[in-house]
């Protein structure tokens, strides 16, 4: 028995596989185990100890318990001992390559001599497992299939054990971890190549699976660059900002706000694809390069529309994750460092490249990037982390003035020009209002000329849509627009009426959302403050703003007993983003809206109105022709924007704006009644959890931030509200039948001693508070995601805070809702059986 071949197929630099070596067996029973394998075909490897190696076959269709099914085992090579307990994933290209589950382990006693049983082809045994149990048996098949003795038969003998159930179908999950193959391949825990462990030994690192959403870090503009060798220096690329996340070798370009943009730059996607990395989140810039080597965004612009033939070049400058690694908190040095000796290691070839810098010395080189013609210069903190937000520990020094600012308007040409004459210009100011800025007549081509009117005119209305009436000489000849785009404009200076000095257009930015666009204002760097140690501390930006949105009176305390402020209730809305928005953006809300603070007057308030904040939308969610028009968010600055005006609790219809008649999730809400003790809610969560589980029910849960606990169900939207209440009534009044525990009336003298299961928030229009709102009660609480696993650690539904749910978040290394999405299931075929 030698474990030669299984050394032979593996580089164990880059495979999470154990290198193992032959053991001797000790007196202790042998073990077996089965692992379910996702490789270029999902097939079961079934493994018995035997003279210190795990014997191993491949089993395509998985063993049965059925004793009249005979099934194909392959005999691969002898694995190692320890190989038993391994679950994960082994990188993409690597020999097995896929994601590897625990399905069964246990022992095994063989009935007859197991060596002699081997040699002869025919081996008869008995399995003590978790899953697999009884007497078995191995035989090797004969004749041309054989493969030199390689195929052999694993078949269930007749027993007590027997059955004709699906085995495989009725317990998919791990024995070790109690997570599915999806999940495994998701958090990708186990991808511990030779190039992460590396990485994880750099300061900082810790291991952790990428978020679903990412935000890149955002620069401060500054009036020079600062001083001191703490600072590194970079070209400022004059291009599109792109985020590439590869996840399973797969790459996906996003630009700044998460929109996939990987179409539009096809052969970046496809040199990255070459990374010797499995995961992995870089951030970098895609551009254009003129005949001079500088980066061209009117290049860049002419390529995406077609128009000119270009090669595309990223240049790379970050990177957060890498193999399971979280580098967020290692100094930037170390990330760049790791960074370049990846792409060195790739040899992506000239279509990625990396973004060189210098250390200290940034007045000479903002002066040689000018010279240049450059736009400019980021200088950053070389210890600084990375933080998902606009952050001085990052600053950007340009060669004259340009900043993107909104279209608010036009005028007619004039003469023999065509199309428009001049655009109207706008941006919000701190108070978030948006305002006037001035007029921009040049820097437009024929052609734009053209294209540009048709966008206008699409965006047609009647009056000024700025806070503040642009100046009465201003209105004379303008046409007004929607404000939804966005153009960059190279300019001279300010006026002292606070217009713009010899502007000029630059292009459009299809990549900045017009709800973000402020007036950017230098700060000195002597005054910036050192981001090191304060990895995932919010703070306001350099306007004043939290993600673009001003907060007034930000010291104001919303709750009186926790003295917690509206700052740090924003604070942490920023620090939970990543998580919450997914939940939360794009579906019709309702709020608790405590200008006072929470223990004051509070009211409900659904429908939209002109008063509430640019940044929070409307739904029209009327029916039958009537129209009613409910509040919704886009993204972070909108649930900002309603901390802003003392909304301390948001909650949220069970469906999307893209679909209101169809629920995409169900919740049931535990409610406690008077004399329920937590440990008995945490027994009517289980015990509703298992009737869910037995229907093949996915359920997440969360703490309700006041009394109870929220099962959530994600389902496809293919069945009406009706039909989604009716199922969750039944699933109700069946446990009131089979436990004294429930109740599933609404009555309050009904719930004394009992678990009031609510229902009722699967309607057309009813909500439930969404996951990580907080709530109007004492001590600031929180509606919290949590594991199954975690339920039992909780001393109460109100555990999480907004003073302590921030360090909880850092810490948690999965998102217990990450597979939200991923889950849905059809209620059409569970309600038919």
């Amino acid at each position: 028995m030698s474990l030669a071949t299984y050394h032979k197929k593996r580089h164990f630099a880059r495979t999470p596989e154990p290198r193992g070596k032959q053991e001797r067996s000790a007196a202790k029973a042998l073990q077996f185990v089965v692992q379910k394998h996702d490789a270029s075909r999902l097939h079961y490897d079934f493994r018995l100890e035997l003279d210190g190696v795990l014997k191993s076959w491949a089993v395509p269709k998985g063993p049965s318990l059925d004793p009249s099914r005979k099934v194909l085992a392959v005999q691969v090579e002898d694995h190692p001992i320890d190989y038993g307990d391994f679950e994960g994933v082994i990188p993409k290209g690597e020999y097995g390559g896929g994601t590897v589950l625990l399905w069964d382990t246990g022992t095994w006693t063989p009935l007859h001599d197991p060596a002699e049983a081997l040699r002869n082809g025919r081996l008869h045994f008995e399995l003590h497992g978790k899953k697999l149990k009884g007497e078995w048996s191995l035989v090797r098949m004969h004749g041309p299939a054989d493969r030199d003795g390689k195929n052999w038969l694993l078949m269930k003998l007749n027993d007590s054990y027997a059955s004709k159930k699906d085995i495989l179908e009725d317990a998919p999950q791990s024995v070790k971890t109690s997570r599915s193959i999806k999940q495994i391949a998701g958090q990708r825990d186990d991808v511990w190549s030779g190039s992460a462990k590396k990485t994880a030994k750099i300061a900082g690192a810790t291991k952790a699976a990428l978020p679903r959403q990412f935000a890149p870090q955002l620069a401060v503009l500054a009036d020079a660059p600062p001083t001191g060798d703490e600072w590194i220096h970079e070209i400022k690329f004059d291009g599109y900002r792109i985020i590439a996340r590869i996840e399973n070798g797969k790459v996906t370009l996003l630009t700044r706000n998460g929109h996939d943009w990987t179409h539009r730059f096809p052969d970046i996607a496809k040199a990255l694809e070459k990374l010797k990395v499995d995961s992995a989140i870089i951030d970098g810039e895609a551009v254009v390069l003129d005949g001079k080597g500088r980066s061209d965004f009117q290049a860049l612009q002419m390529m995406l529309k077609n128009r000119e033939k270009a090669d595309p070049v990223y240049y790379a400058f970050d990177m957060p994750f890498s193999d399971g690694v979280d580098l967020r908190n290692s100094p930037l040095l170390d990330r760049k460092k790791a960074l370049e000796a990846l792409l060195k290691k790739s040899k992506l070839g000239a279509r990625v490249q990396y973004s060189e810098h210098i250390v200290g010395n940034g007045d000479a080189m903002i002066g040689n990037a000018c010279k240049m013609d450059l736009e400019g210069i980021i200088s950053k903190l070389a210890d600084s982390p990375y933080v998902s937000r606009r952050d001085p520990s990052w600053l950007k020094s340009k060669c004259g003035n340009r900043q993107e600012f909104i279209i608010i308007g036009f005028t007619d040409p004039q003469g023999a020009r065509h199309g428009f004459g001049s655009l109207l210009m706008g941006y919000h100011n701190e108070e978030g209002q948006l305002v006037y800025a001035g007029r921009v007549g040049t820097g437009f081509d024929v052609k734009l000329l053209a294209d540009t009117k048709k966008s206008l005119d699409k965006l047609a209305r009647k009056t000024p849509p700025t806070d503040v009436d642009p100046p009465k000489r201003e209105q004379r000849d303008a046409h007004w627009i929607e404000p939804k785009l966005v153009a960059e404009i190279k300019f001279a200076g300010w006026t002292r009426d606070g217009l713009l000095r010899q502007p000029a257009f630059v292009a459009f930015r299809s990549d900045k959302p017009a709800d973000q666009i402020v007036r950017e204002k230098p700060v000195k760097p002597s005054k910036v403050r050192s981001a090191k140690n304060q990895p995932t501390a919010p703070v306001v930006e350099s306007n004043g703003s939290v993600a673009g949105v001003k907060l007034t009176h930000p010291d104001k305390i919303f709750w009186a007993d926790s003295k917690t402020t509206k700052q740090q209730l924003a604070d942490y809305y920023l620090a939970a983003q990543e998580w919450m928005t997914p939940q939360v953006v794009g579906r019709p809300l309702a709020l608790v809206r405590c200008p006072e603070g929470a223990g004051s007057k509070c009211f409900f308030q659904r429908n939209w109105s002109n008063t509430l904040p640019k940044a929070v939308g409307k739904i029209d969610v009327g029916e039958k022709g009537k129209h009613e028009e409910h509040v919704t968010v886009s993204n972070i600055a909108g649930i900002i924007s309603l901390a802003q005006i003392g909304v301390l609790e948001i909650h949220t219809w069970n469906c999307t704006n893209d679909d209101i008649e169809h629920p995409d999730q169900l919740v049931f809400d535990l409610d406690p009644g008077p004399g329920v003790t937590w440990k008995q809610l945490i027994e009517a969560a289980r015990t509703l959890n298992k009737t869910l589980e037995a229907l093949k029910l996915p359920t997440f849960l969360k703490t309700s931030g006041g009394k109870g606990l929220h099962l959530t169900i994600p389902i496809e939207p293919n069945v009406d509200w009706d039909r989604a209440k009716a199922f969750t009534e039944t699933i109700a009044k069946s446990l009131v039948e089979k436990s004294d525990l429930f109740v599933a009336n609404m009555r309050k003298d009904l719930r004394g001693g009992k678990v009031y299961i609510d229902y009722n928030r699967n309607g057309r229009g009813a909500t439930a508070v969404a996951p990580y709102s907080t709530r109007a009660r004492a001590g600031a609480p929180i509606a919290m995601p949590i594991s199954w696993k975690e339920l039992g650690k909780m001393k109460s539904a109100n555990h999480f805070r907004v003073d302590t749910a921030r360090r909880y978040l850092e810490k948690r290394k999965t998102d217990p809702w990450q597979d939200f999405s991923q889950s849905r299931v059809d209620l059409r075929k569970v309600i038919a059986g």
